[in-house]
Order: structure tokens, then sequence, then C-alpha cells
């Protein structure tokens, strides 16, 4: 075990600089991919010229695809003149229209869902100013993101220069049901203390969709070589009720030392998530009885995610 957190702590930023080459790398080959579609799924199509049409495929040809558009009829589209196209789920069909699928679905605040992220797609999220983080996804069902803080360099750059690495592995196993799996592993490039490094290995299983759902989680810490007895549990979710707006909360058991006066501190958060075609921004509060004394409304939290 020591020796693979030794790998990630040597090679940190040269893992981080191969994350973030291979995502703009594959950017734009994705909008060079052939425009191809099933017919009976609905679909959202991007024209070069900027506008969007939605409706149900009726027939992709070589040269053309005609859609049926619940307000402009039957619509025939020369695929020479489409940009991109993406599947509409049912989640986003509403009677008002068509919503833009959710930009972030698959993390909340600081953990994640067991929603996965689709083959060659990925984020890169800023939090506070400090903290910057990327994230890729090779296959449909594993990723990989990691991140680091820029304070100590803003400080001066004497150090400790924080960063950490997150692989995740999840999985659908039935309608509105996924399960996961990863590791985080956070350390410093500038020993502080003979500090050697935090992680945590956790589960954890979600149901709903990428709009509505809600997600349990258990994660066992390690440190100084051992992993803890207890799990830390965490009680996450989100729901979507606008266009641009959705609601998020991650909540967070952490089990105490046996001698002390309670066996377990809850920490509890809520927010509002800002929705835009390709990005996201999380105006949060965190929160519980001991940061309420000091800001009653709890600790702020504000992050912007944009995709690709």
């Amino acid at each position: 075990m020591k020796s693979v957190f030794f790998f990630f702590k040597k090679n940190a930023v040269s893992l981080l600089i191969v994350l973030i080459v291979a995502c703009l790398a594959t950017y734009p080959l994705s909008a060079q991919q052939k425009v191809q579609g099933e017919p009976g799924k609905t679909y959202q199509i991007t024209m070069n010229d900027g506008s969007v049409v939605s409706g149900k495929l009726i027939s992709d040809t070589e040269r053309e695809m005609v859609i049926q558009s619940g307000s402009m009829g039957e619509i025939r589209l020369e695929k020479s003149n489409i940009r991109s196209m993406t599947v509409v789920s049912t989640s986003d069909l509403k009677t008002g229209g068509v919503w833009f699928a959710n930009p972030n679905p698959s993390k909340y605040l600081i953990g994640s869902s067991a929603i996965p992220l689709e083959k060659k797609t990925g984020y890169y999220q800023n939090t506070w100013i400090f903290v910057n983080s990327a994230c890729y996804a090779f296959t449909n069902n594993f990723s990989v993101s990691g991140g680091f803080e820029i304070l100590s360099i803003l400080a001066g750059g004497d150090g400790p220069f924080v960063f950490f690495i997150n692989p995740k592995a999840s999985f659908k196993i039935a309608d509105n049901f996924y399960a996961g799996g990863n590791i985080l592993y956070a350390n410093t490039l500038k020993t502080v203390d003979e500090f050697g490094g935090l992680a945590t290995l956790n589960g954890f299983f979600t149901y709903g969709n990428t709009n509505n759902n809600i997600t349990a989680a258990a994660g066992w810490g390690w440190a100084d070589g051992e992993f803890s007895s207890k799990p830390i549990l965490s009680i996450s979710g989100m729901t979507r009720v606008s266009k641009r707006i959705a609601f998020v909360s991650e909540n967070w058991i952490f089990p105490m030392n046996p001698d002390e006066n309670m066996s377990f501190y809850g920490v509890f958060s809520y927010g509002i998530r800002f929705l835009g075609e390709k990005t996201s921004i999380d105006l949060a509060f965190i929160n519980n009885k001991d940061i309420a004394n000091t800001l009653i409304i709890g600790a702020p939290w504000l992050d912007f995610t944009i995709n690709f």
C-alpha cells in the first residue's frame, strides 16, 4: 500500500499534467466525430450557425436527418450543417420544452455520486479561487480526478503545496440505481512534520437520475499506515427544480474516539446550484452546532465548474 501512495506522491505533478493535456486534446477530436443517431430517440441538435433543434429522430441517412419537432413539425437537416447532437434523457423532457443536460451530475460539493461520466468527457473545477481540480473519464465506468491548491504559491512559495488524486469506478446496475467506489489520496509536495499523507477508501450507492438523485456513502480513512476501524458516513443529494436551478446537499457523520463524550460528530450542508449548458456554480453553506455559534448560517462554500 505504501508503495502505491509513494508513486502518487512522486508523480503527482506529472499525472495532473497528463490529465489536463488529455482533456484538452480530446475536446477538438470529439467535435469532429461523425454525426449519427438512432431513430426513435429524442435529440438536441446544435447547428453550425448556433441554432438548436430538439425532437424525435425519424430517419438518419448518409446526408440528412429527419426530426419530428413538437412545435415545428417534421424538419430535414443536412448533416454537413450539424455541429453536434446529444441524446435527451426522459428526465429532461418537460411540458414546457427540453432542458439541456445537467452539466454536473456526478458531483456534489466535495463527494461524488455513483453516476458515471461518459467516456472522453470531464470537467475543470475551481473552489474558492485557491483550489483547482480536473476530472477525465477514460471509459464509461472509470475516471480520474486530481487537484492542487495555489495558496502556498501566493503566500510566498514556501509550501506545503497540497495535492490530491482521486480515481473512481462506477456502474449502472439497474434502472435509476448505480454503485461505485473511489480512493482519495492527499499529500504535500513539501514535507510538513513528517506528514505521510491521508487517504480514504470509499464505497457509495446512488438512486435517481442526473437531475434528481440521492447517494449513501461510507469511507474508511487511512493515515500512518493504518485504516480507521469505523467509517465516515455521508448522505448527499441534488434536485433540479428548473432549467437553470438545482439544490444540493452533502452531509457527513464522523466517528469519534471512544473516550469522547459523543460517539459521532455531524456536519451538514445546503446550497443552490446555478446551471448553464456547460457550467455550474455552487453557492452553499457548511454548518453544524459548533459552526453556527460563530456564523449562524454556516461557513460559505463557492465553486465553479466547466465541463467538456
